[in-house]
């Protein structure tokens, strides 16, 4: 692991005009002394001055921006460690060695007594031959191998996810798909099942996009699915200079623990970068002083000492780019501040850690210069609580298949804001983070209108914390539906002109989602109520005939689903009643946000609490509940209704499928109760006290449970006579 020492820049300035005459001046001093011990050696001084030159000129570039982060195992230059190298020795042998001059020589070698002259012979003439007597034998030479530059530029190539076998496989699952859909369309599509007109094509329509529609595009974005090669491995990329990671924090939504961890984690990061925390909503000297500690850099635009009153107001305005209390808006503020410093930044949720070769991974492919971004599966390490680990089943397909199918339709994976590693100057080039709670999304807008690719790297290189209570999870998925639906009304017409046909299907497919999906489940919902209250059939078909018709569509549809299993990320989850239960719910939040912004209700933006909802103050409160409240009770309603004024028709056996959606909203109900109380006393709360923080809801429980058992004891020969004997 490499360790990171942070330069200072008020503490080590480089050399100037005043410091330099006295370092000059202490050297030569040093100089002196050795002189007088060893007269002579004044080469000494020469070398010390052209040390100090080196040393002048290594530190003005070291110092060329205010800013500097410096590996301890980074690679000085070769050459001053050549040069040094050589004073060294040079210095260390003048010392070791007495220099006398002539008269002190000729004293020292002077011989006191004459010595007597000695007969000498000669030595033998002893001719060398020119010649070796045995010839060498000439020996074969092979030369050096002539190594050519490493690559600072390559390509990203598409490499096929799907072997032989599996794509076999994958062939097989479409003409299956093929089939059952054909077998249920061409007998539900006969005009002698036709209820009431606009009933009936209501209910098409929501049946063709939940159950056919749907699973259709999951297959085919899984035959497209490719992971990205480069044509030549890069390990430093020549557009990549210098990088900066950042992570965001608002003081009071996350506790200090989990902004430690996330710095920790950032400067553990095994590539040269300088880490950021960029703090919001206020300035804190608390997460100042521990980033110094740590060794990472501060930023709050709202730092009235370092930045002026009137920088801050600047960066804190009610329209973008320096929107106050939002993500882009911190982002692009500290962009403005420090942005041409570095080439490539990456972007960190609080919550979400970096393994240590993160930059090493995600880095190289911006040897491709088409490439302005590169994305990673984002999934959560806290799946003990239940509403984290059934947001994560609920992900499996976007964070496996489906951003490997957009990587090889149309090299446009979708930017996700947990984190994400950008070009700067791209970045810069379309105006920061975009405006909206889904600023990752409307990004990747942004840069593909420009022309620009990404890459989707299905490696889990970041793990986060998904939501941590169902209140959390429903506050998110609120967020996300408001702003993905804004994002499909207000930029995509603007922008859909720019894309390729590829890139335009994509879009239109993720971004329509909310808005259809929700619709569809609206429909199926209050068809039912809606056809007791007016007495008008839906369709003239068996219900056991309808079974045996669409069952084989979900069927091969959870096929599909669980044979693209290996796929998903992360890959030892599971599906599990979590996941479903979350499903089922999330429905009515996402329509709710649908009619909020076709009405043009204005919502702040909504920072997702981490750390913070533990024990006592794990909230509960019914207000999240009423739309699921206000379904049950409409269903309840429209049975009683049935049974009070109409009695018996060819519309009874309705009550079964309006009971049945009163049962499925109780139980995300109940499930959400009993999951916050069981956590309730995983962390340390009484049973005794558990019930009392949660009487309220238990007596809605209660009230719920004897209206439902009620309606269905009143109803059950109704449906037994219309779906059982008939």
């Amino acid at each position: 692991m490499n360790n990171y020492e942070v330069s200072n820049p008020l503490e080590h300035l480089p050399p100037t005009k005043s410091n330099l005459s006295g370092i000059r001046k202490t050297q030569l001093a040093n100089a002196s002394t050795t002189n007088q011990e060893f007269p002579g050696t004044h080469f000494e001084e020469a070398s010390f001055s052209h040390s100090l030159q080196e040393t002048t000129r290594t530190q003005s570039s070291q110092f060329a921006s205010p800013f500097t982060i410096q590996s301890a195992h980074s690679q000085p230059d070769k050459n001053n460690i050549r040069s040094s190298a050589g004073q060294l020795d040079v210095i260390q042998s003048a010392r070791n060695t007495p220099i006398l001059t002539a008269s002190q020589a000729a004293t020292s070698f002077s011989p006191m007594i004459s010595l007597p002259e000695q007969p000498t012979t000669p030595l033998p003439d002893i001719r060398v031959p020119t010649q070796p007597i045995t010839p060498l034998p000439d020996m074969p030479t092979t030369p050096l191998p002539i190594l050519a530059p490493l690559p600072t530029v390559s390509r990203v190539m598409l490499e096929k996810v799907m072997g032989r076998k599996k794509t076999l496989q994958y062939s097989c699952c479409v003409i299956a798909w093929i089939g059952v859909n054909a077998y249920f369309w061409t007998w539900w599509l006969n005009p002698i099942h036709m209820g009431n007109l606009l009933f009936f094509s209501l209910i098409t329509l929501a049946f063709f996009y939940e159950q056919t529609l749907l699973p259709s595009l999951y297959t085919f974005f899984v035959g497209q699915m490719r992971r990205p090669t480069l044509s030549n491995e890069v390990l430093f990329p020549e557009a990549v200079k210098r990088v900066a990671v950042i992570s965001l924090t608002v003081p009071g939504s996350e506790s200090l623990e989990i902004v430690k961890r996330q710095m920790l984690a950032m400067v553990n990061i095994q590539y040269p970068h300088d880490s950021w925390i960029l703090v919001d909503k206020e300035h804190s000297p608390a997460i100042e002083k521990m980033a110094r500690t740590l060794g990472v850099y501060y930023f709050s635009r709202h730092d009235m000492t370092t930045w002026g009153k009137e920088q801050v107001a600047k960066w804190n305005q009610p329209i973008p780019p320096f929107k106050a209390k939002t993500k882009a808006g911190n982002v692009n503020s500290w962009i403005d501040a420090y942005g041409d410093l570095y080439t490539h930044f990456t972007q960190f949720d609080i919550d979400h850690i970096p393994v240590q070769d993160y930059l090493h991974k995600v880095l190289r492919f911006f040897a491709d210069p088409k490439i302005k971004w590169v994305q990673a599966p984002s999934v959560y390490g806290n799946l003990d609580r239940w509403a984290a680990r059934g947001s994560a089943e609920q992900e499996f397909v976007l964070h496996g298949p489906l951003q490997m199918g957009f990587f090889g339709f149309s090299r446009t994976p979708f930017i996700i804001g947990s984190h994400c590693t950008y070009d700067m100057a791209a970045i810069r080039k379309i105006g920061g983070f975009q405006p909206t709670r889904a600023e990752d999304h409307l990004d990747t807008v942004f840069l593909a209108a420009q022309g620009h690719e990404g890459i989707f790297l299905p490696e889990v290189i970041a793990v986060g914390d998904g939501p941590e209570t169902f209140e959390t999870y429903m506050a998110q998925q609120f967020a996300w539906a408001y702003s993905m639906i804004q994002v499909f009304f207000q930029y995509t017409p603007k922008r859909i002109f720019y894309y390729t046909p590829r890139q335009a299907i994509q879009f239109l497919f993720v971004q329509s989602w909310y808005i259809l999906w929700s619709l569809s489940m609206l429909i199926l919902f209050t068809l039912p109520i809606i056809s007791l209250f007016s007495n008008t059939p839906i369709s003239s078909v068996n219900y056991w005939d309808f079974l045996l018709h669409s069952t084989p569509i979900l069927v091969m549809a959870f096929i599909i689903w669980l044979w693209s299993h290996p796929w998903h990320f992360p890959k030892t989850l599971d599906l599990s009643w979590r996941g479903v239960v979350l499903h089922i719910a999330r429905w009515p939040v996402v329509l709710s946000a649908f009619i909020q912004v076709i009405l043009r209700v204005e919502k702040p933006y909504m920072i997702t609490v981490k750390g913070l909802h533990v024990g006592l103050n794990r909230p509960f409160a019914l207000k999240p509940h009423y739309p699921y409240f206000a379904l049950i009770g409409a269903s309840l309603a429209a049975c009683w209704y049935y049974m009070l004024f109409i009695g018996h028709s060819n519309t009874q056996g309705y009550l079964f499928f309006a009971l049945q959606g009163a049962a499925m909203m109780f139980v995300v109900y109940i499930t959400a109760l009993y999951n916050d109380m069981r956590d309730l006393i995983a962390d340390g709360v009484t049973p005794g006290k558990c019930i009392q923080l949660r009487l309220k809801p238990l007596l809605v429980v209660a009230f719920i449970t004897m209206m439902f058992i009620a309606t269905t004891m009143w109803s059950a020969k109704d449906i037994y006579m219309a779906i059982i004997a008939h």
